[in-house]
């Protein structure tokens, strides 16, 4: 009789669930068909003030997770306001034109809202160098979705105040969306280089004038000139007399017109064009001499006015016609929202009223917004200092301090092959993410972190620049032939790639072996910052270090270490009543899997006794963990190295086995450092190396290579590089000088 009933009352819940089912899934149809636009609206709404907001930022700041966050805002926002559209043109065509109701016709009056999303804020109008070059296809973007804007606007028409609205909207996105796509052309590869022409001399009307003077009776004298324009020049020489400055605000307008008058020079750079010796000349005999943080500061001018002309709409509103536009786009939108108030009543649903009066808002943020970035750019500053506005100047200063603005991250990436070889910071899901085969890309940036651009290295590297001869920069032998240290000579003739990985291990070595001395001495600090910061530039961005054959992969020299620390740490066995325990020559991974063997057959075997009959997964777990606690620090790893292999040896590294000694050879690099006595002189030894090679790195990287990292924050490198510059040590100097007339030097 139970089941009888059992079975009724279960078929009775069966028949009323699906009766549910298709009442909630209709319920739910609905409920998506109505909020599916708005959502989608306020989505596009919420990527355009998260990419206004921190678009311009990246020049600032190094986290992943940042650069993570807009990269994602950056390819929704495109693709969001695309898809609304859709949206709303599928709308209209479902309904006759005749019956377009007042709900339907205010959707259609988000379409133009929708059109100005596409042309994108003023912060970033390029993620990557590669997205300019497409400029081509957002030209292309550009019509078709302006046609179905006028599509849509043709549909909704009918004559009332709220159509003629939309066209002013229109019209704003229109222009936004056209500034987007000369931006996005104008920093393009080839058309960037094609922006920055040589500007040769006017012989002809040299010539003529010196006829017309000659004519009248003056004597002409020839004379040698370096051709620069007179703003430049002006911004120069004006900028060169407030450096010296003692106040903080005075010195820092020097350093704002320094930097733009050195930016329109030494942009050549960024598209691999040559440079003149005149401009050496310009740029050396403004900064010669000159204090160290004075002149990293004008460089982080410099590289912030490049990144906006790649990356910001900075080449379309840092114009008198871009200011026109912004602050017409304003006063637009703020009459379309007055007027839109004044319009009677027309039965609009709450939730669309609600999303247009925020999408009216919105605009008029971002327009606000807009202008605030371009007051407090760097550019305005320099106009301002150039044409004598300092009332206006010292109100910007106020709201915000001109030496306080962040141009770069002022910070170097850290990296160390030890500390990843030991797994210093384990990750616990690290069978996960190898069985995924993604380990070493999650664990890369698992182990980086970031340490401050400290002023005692910008002094060191300012020393060394300034004490340089020529272009031809060496990897370290200055340093060397002043302490006379040839039994060192042998490290500095490896391949540049190896020779970074082999005093990257004797840095480590020295510093954490004699760390109490370490961390008393400047330089010790600054060696091991560079040579973290330099290894993690060969393990992250390769390219921009020299190009050589057969490059050390990070891989191999990884697996080489991790291999040599595993046979290292030996496993005690707790369990006494069965195998000896392993040798301390048995690898951590081998005593790992013997042991797991050993619980397979104890837990088969039907003779074991209660005490051992411990389960095989708990088993192999305790003995991993036992293997875990026992892992080296950065100390006891570099005591076992200095230990463990036998530096007396004279091994020699094949072309084709470049990895396999490395780590030899890193040991013997630091054996012969340590017999150095003095400790002050050993560390200003390492550094002064790690100085020749960043510098080395520096002067090798392509510039297309450096302004692809002005988007992450900025690199020391890049830094590096600049200043090597503007002192004539890197290969663009190729122009010879060439006489010319002057005008004005008559007799």
């Amino acid at each position: 009789m139970i089941l009888p009933v059992i079975a009724a009352l279960s078929s009775g819940v069966v028949v009323k669930r699906m009766q549910v089912m298709p009442v909630l899934s209709s319920h739910f149809k609905e409920l998506w068909e109505e909020w599916e636009l708005r959502g989608v609206v306020f989505l596009s709404l919420t990527l355009q003030i998260l990419l206004i907001s921190v678009g311009n930022r990246r020049k600032y700041i190094h986290s992943a997770l940042f650069r993570g966050v807009v990269w994602l805002a950056y390819l929704m926002a495109d693709s969001v306001a695309i898809y609304a559209l859709g949206m709303i043109t599928n709308k209209l065509t479902k309904l006759n034109s005749k019956s377009v109701d007042a709900n339907t016709q205010l959707n259609a009056f988000w379409a133009p809202f929708l059109l100005l999303h596409l042309g994108g804020p003023d912060t970033i109008t390029a993620y990557a160098l590669e997205d300019n070059e497409l400029w081509l296809r957002h030209l292309l973007a550009l019509v078709t979705q302006a046609g179905v804007t006028f599509y849509i606007f043709l549909m909704a028409w009918n004559g009332q105040k709220i159509s003629i609205l939309t066209i002013v909207v229109i019209l704003a996105g229109l222009v936004k969306y056209g500034e987007r796509v000369y931006v996005l052309w104008t920093a393009s590869s080839e058309q960037f280089r094609e922006s920055i022409p040589d500007s040769p001399p006017n012989y002809s009307k040299i010539l003529e004038q010196q006829k017309l003077m000659e004519a009248v009776g003056y004597d002409v004298i020839p004379h040698e000139v370096i051709e620069i324009r007179n703003v430049i020049e002006k911004n120069l020489v004006d900028g060169a007399d407030l450096l010296s400055q003692s106040q903080p605000y005075k010195r820092v307008q020097g350093e704002l017109l320094v930097a733009r008058g050195l930016v329109k020079i030494f942009q050549r750079l960024f598209a691999d064009l040559l440079l003149s010796f005149e401009d050496r000349d310009t740029s050396r005999s403004v900064l010669e001499g000159k204090d160290p943080l004075t002149v990293f500061k004008i460089i982080e001018i410099e590289l912030g006015i490049v990144y906006d002309l790649l990356y910001t709409k900075a080449k379309a509103i840092h114009t008198s016609w871009g200011l026109a536009r912004r602050i017409t786009g304003l006063v637009s939108i703020c009459i379309v929202l007055v007027l839109f108030i004044l319009i009677e009543d027309q039965n609009y649903s709450v939730a669309d009223l609600s999303l247009t009066f925020i999408l009216l808002a919105v605009a008029i943020f971002l327009e606000i917004y807009a202008l605030a970035v371009l007051l407090f750019s760097d550019r305005t500053a320099c106009w301002l200092i150039r044409e004598e506005k300092f009332v206006a100047l010292k109100f910007i200063n106020w709201l915000q301090p001109l030496t306080k603005r962040r141009r770069w991250s002022d910070h170097m990436a850290q990296y160390s092959l030890l500390s990843f070889a030991i797994k210093e910071k384990h990750l616990p899901c690290h069978q996960i993410l190898e069985f995924l085969h993604i380990d070493e890309q999650v664990e890369k940036l698992h182990y980086k972190h970031h340490e401050k651009v400290t002023e005692d290295l910008k002094k060191l590297i300012m020393l060394h620049v300034e004490g340089m001869q020529s272009p031809q920069t060496t990897t370290g032998s200055q340093v060397l032939e002043r302490f006379n240290m040839e039994r060192l000579k042998w490290s500095i003739e490896l391949e540049f790639d190896q020779r970074i990985l082999v005093w990257h291990i004797a840095t480590d070595m020295c510093y954490h072996l004699n760390n109490q001395d370490s961390l008393n001495n400047s330089d010790a600090k600054i060696s091991k910052c560079l040579s973290r910061y330099m290894f993690y530039i060969l393990v992250m961005y390769p390219v921009m270090l020299p190009t050589v054959i057969g490059r050390i992969k990070f891989r191999e020299t990884y697996v080489e270490a991790m291999k040599f620390f595993n046979d290292c740490k030996p496993i005690a066995h707790e369990d006494t009543d069965h195998k000896a325990p392993p040798s301390n020559n048995e690898g951590f991974c081998a005593s790992a899997w013997r042991h797991i063997k050993e619980a397979m057959k104890r837990k088969f075997n039907i003779t074991t006794t209660p005490s051992n009959n411990e389960g095989f997964c708990a088993s192999a777990r305790r003995h991993i963990k036992e293997g875990m606690k026992r892992k080296f620090n950065l100390t006891t790893a570099c005591v076992e190295l200095r230990n463990q292999v036998k530096t007396e040896l004279n091994l020699t590294v094949s072309k084709g086995d470049r990895s396999k000694y490395v780590l030899f050879h890193g040991c013997q690099l630091a054996s012969q450092l340590e017999e150095i006595e003095n400790q002050e002189e050993k560390w200003k030894i390492i550094s002064g190396v790690w100085v020749e090679m960043l510098c080395h790195a520096a002067t090798s990287c392509k510039g297309s290579y450096h302004a692809q990292q002005l988007r992450r924050g900025g690199e020391l490198l890049t830094h590096v590089w600049l200043m090597m510059a503007h002192f004539g040590l890197t290969d663009h100097f190729q122009i010879p000088h060439t006489p010319a007339i002057a005008e004005l030097i008559m007799q």
